[in-house]
């Protein structure tokens, strides 16, 4: 009896690992893509693929410093009238100071529509005594302090979280053109809180009826991660088309494959190739991560160029999705249009571009 488990599960373990082996990485279809280039243009290719990416900033580095309210303040404020002491009680209560940063955004947005109408409601007697007077001025007190800190709570509460650090965390493998759909299933927290972003920048706003939901788009990030899957795999792929292109243009600055434009039997196996691996094999893993990785973009921007950042933060989207010369987007965006250019070159110089009869008149 024991022997049979255990051969069912020496079974079960060496399925995984066919399925593994058999299982296309991105690394394997770039290294078979550029092999095949290499043979056909008859010059070597020896690709080097490298799918380090920059570290998400440390804790320490992501979080922003948000000011308290002084100890004893709220006490001599006569809050019961506003209905927000319930609320100060769970906020001051022991759990409530080891509340993660999503729930520390979720109790100022709970705290500050409250405040705003007790502030309103107060403003608008047209008699106050000199303790109402006192209490309004104080009230008012607090309201710009909660109001000028939202940004930086919201901050604190989408990047300082275990949610977006496994979005960034390096040790997830390069993602897969079968995965880069599940970008979808993110974009819905990305643009949640990209609601949040704009509410903070205004006033007299109410608590979103979907705030109940947000624990909810936070377990979504956390159970798909796609950040730095998904940079590794652009940075493998931008690593590919470089070095592809110069392969291609050092063969075409050494001597012509065709002369006078005229195709050859060469010209059409190179022909093959870029119609078989490269439109049929290569375009559609470019296609799935361009588009995948501008959804991402996307929702992500609003996040990181209105919230206030450490500068760990700003430096860490800079290098890596922004659209600054030396990102790694841009090193995409460059390897892309040289390595088009590159196959743009080789097959002009053997007439065989798209519309070019060159071919058909041989």
């Amino acid at each position: 009896s024991g022997l049979r488990v255990m051969r069912v599960l020496m079974s079960s373990l060496l399925l995984v690992l066919l399925s593994a082996c058999s299982a296309e990485t991105p690394e394997s279809l770039l290294e078979d893509y550029a092999q095949r280039v290499a043979n056909v243009i008859d010059y070597p290719i020896d690709l080097q693929l490298d799918p380090s990416i920059p570290a998400y900033p440390r804790t320490r580095d992501r979080w922003l410093e948000v000011e308290e309210l002084r100890e004893g303040v709220v006490d001599v404020f006569d809050l019961r009238r506003c209905g927000l002491m319930e609320l100060i009680g769970e906020r001051n209560s022991s759990l409530g100071k080891l509340a993660l940063p999503s729930q520390r955004l979720l109790y100022e947005l709970r705290f500050l529509p409250p405040l705003r109408q007790c502030i309103d409601t107060l403003a608008s007697q047209a008699v106050r005594d000199e303790d109402e007077e006192v209490l309004l001025k104080r009230l008012r007190q607090i309201e710009q302090i909660k109001r000028e800190q939202l940004p930086r709570v919201l901050s604190n509460a989408i990047f300082n979280s275990s949610e977006m650090e496994i979005q960034f965390s390096r040790n997830h493998p390069p993602l897969s053109m079968a995965q880069a759909s599940q970008i979808t299933a993110l974009v819905p927290a990305l643009e949640q809180f990209e609601h949040l972003v704009t509410l903070s920048e205004t006033t007299g706003w109410q608590l979103p009826q979907w705030s109940s939901e947000l624990e909810q788009h936070y377990a979504t990030l956390y159970a798909q991660p796609f950040g730095a899957p998904w940079l590794k795999s652009l940075t493998l792929l931008s690593q590919t088309l470089d070095q592809t292109a110069t392969a291609i243009e050092a063969r075409l600055d050494q001597r012509p494959i065709c002369f006078n434009n005229r195709p050859n039997n060469r010209a059409r196996i190179i022909q093959s190739v870029f119609t078989g691996w490269y439109a049929e094999q290569l375009q559609p893993l470019m296609s799935a991560l361009h588009r995948s990785g501008i959804q991402w973009r996307e929702g992500l921007e609003p996040l990181y160029t209105h919230l206030p950042l450490t500068p760990s933060l700003q430096l860490y989207f800079d290098t890596t999705l922004s659209d600054h010369e030396h990102s790694l987007w841009q090193h995409y965006i460059r390897a892309r249009d040289r390595h088009t250019a590159a196959w743009q070159r080789l097959l002009g110089q053997c007439g065989m571009m798209p519309g070019n009869t060159s071919a058909q008149d041989a």
